[in-house]
């Protein structure tokens, strides 16, 4: 029998957690272990039920923040992150995402792409609506005046690919037949030589050289 997502929904506001919990209602392959309103609380339900994803909206200052992810992480790695909210900055965005946030919708999101985003946030897969992406793509284009031309290699432009699907370095190397130390140094030549800093920008890189289709990031 295949085993069965334990979720949790961590959200501080009623309507959003009464209505997910009715969303998740309908999908028998996941369990809802618990609902929680609070930084505080979410952490000690982490702690009881050790669930496999936890939905959560950061935005609400006073209950949740974007160091809550960060501190999810921190407690366990294993535990999978997706994002469902109403957030359109973009340094917030793309801060969750680098400390560990897999999964980012929109509220604007149907009952499909919900179970679509858990089921690829719980396999340890990126999963991002195109709305976030259209954020991602129109506020964190990287800009510069200088003219000065790069090549970026065949092997590299792989490696570039690989990663905006959501592979690890390790599944890099493997599926390259190369040493994670080899896929780490390429990829820290691709970000000198694109003046990239992070991951995500990885991600947008390669969505707007056409090396990935927005769908395959998922």
């Amino acid at each position: 029998m295949k085993k069965k997502i334990g979720l949790i929904i961590a959200d501080a506001q009623l309507l959003a957690r009464e209505g997910l919990k009715q969303v998740l209602s309908d999908f028998p392959e996941f369990v809802l272990l618990d609902v929680v309103d609070s930084e505080k609380t979410l952490l000690a339900s982490i702690k009881k039920n050790m669930p496999d994803v936890i939905i959560i909206d950061y935005l609400h200052n006073s209950k949740f923040s974007v160091d809550t992810i960060r501190q999810i992480k921190q407690y366990n790695k294993k535990i999978q992150i997706l994002i469902i909210s109403s957030d359109s900055f973009k340094e917030n965005i793309l801060k969750v995402i680098e400390d560990g946030a897999l999964g980012f919708l929109t509220k604007e999101c149907d009952e499909e792409e919900i179970q679509a985003a858990i089921i690829a946030t719980a396999h340890g897969q990126k999963f991002m609506c195109h709305k976030v992406v259209d954020i991602i793509i129109d506020n964190h284009i990287h800009k510069t005046e200088d003219c000065t031309p790069f090549n970026i290699s065949s092997r590299e432009s792989e490696i570039i690919k690989l990663t905006a699907k959501g592979w690890n370095a390790k599944t890099i190397a493997d599926h390259l037949f190369l040493s994670t130390h080899t896929i780490y140094t390429h990829k820290k030549n691709i970000m000198k030589k694109l003046k990239l800093k992070s991951t995500s920008e990885i991600i947008v890189y390669a969505i707007q050289n056409k090396l990935v289709e927005e769908s395959e990031i998922s």
